[in-house]
C-alpha cells in the first residue's frame, strides 16, 4: 500500500489539529482550574474579612460594656466607701467611754461632762496624752462624784487638762446629761 502525499498531508493536518485542540483543552482546563482556585480563595478571603469585621464589632461592644462596668464599679465603690464611713461614724457615736472620777463611796452627787480632744492634741508627745490616742476617737464622758458642781468641775480640769490636749464640756448633774442616742440621730 502506498501512502500518497495528500493522505500524509491530511493525516499531518488532522494530527496537528488534534494536538492543537488537545493543547487548547489542556490550557482551558488549566485556566478554569486557576479561576476556580481564585474564586475559592476570594470566598475564603471574603469570609475571613466578614469574620474580622464581626470580631471588631464584638470587641467594640465588649469595650463599651467594660467601660460601663468600670464606671458602675467606681460608682459602687464610692457608695460602699461612703456607707462604710457612715457606719464607722455611727459606731463611734454609739460607743461611749465613761471615766469615773471622785470617791464613788462618798454620798456626793454624780455629775456628767463630755470630754473631747483639743486643737493641739495631734502635736502632743505620746507621754503627755492621757491613756491612748485611739480611745479619744470615740465619745468620752466623765462621771464625777463630788459634793458640788464646782468641785466636780475642778476634778475634771485636774484629771483632763488642756495640757493633755483635752477639753471638757460644762459639768451638769447626771440626770440632766444629754442622751447619746438622741445626739447620734440628730447628727
Amino acid at each position: 500500500m502506498v501512502i500518497s502525499a495528500e493522505f500524509l498531508g491530511m493525516l499531518l493536518l488532522i494530527t496537528s489539529a488534534a494536538a492543537l485542540g488537545l493543547s487548547i483543552v489542556v490550557d482551558v482546563g488549566r485556566v478554569s482550574a486557576e479561576k476556580a482556585r481564585e474564586a475559592m480563595n476570594q470566598r475564603q478571603y471574603d469570609k475571613k474579612r466578614a469574620a474580622l469585621a464581626e470580631w471588631r464589632q464584638k470587641t467594640e461592644r465588649k469595650r463599651v460594656d467594660v467601660t460601663t462596668l468600670q464606671a458602675r464599679l467606681t460608682e459602687f465603690n464610692g457608695r460602699r466607701q461612703k456607707a462604710l464611713t457612715e457606719l464607722r461614724a455611727l459606731e463611734f457615736s454609739k460607743i461611749e467611754l465613761v471615766h469615773e472620777l471622785g470617791d464613788q463611796d462618798s454620798d456626793g452627787d454624780v455629775y456628767w461632762a463630755q470630754l473631747a480632744v483639743g486643737s493641739n492634741f495631734n502635736e502632743l508627745d505620746r507621754k503627755d496624752i492621757v491613756f491612748s490616742r485611739q480611745i479619744w476617737e470615740y465619745r468620752n464622758v466623765a462621771h464625777i462624784t463630788a459634793p458640788s458642781a464646782e468641785q466636780a468641775h475642778g476634778t475634771v480640769r485636774t484629771s483632763f487638762s488642756q495640757r493633755n490636749g483635752l477639753i471638757s464640756s460644762p459639768v451638769v448633774p447626771l440626770a440632766l446629761a444629754p442622751d447619746p442616742e438622741v445626739e447620734a440621730t440628730a447628727a
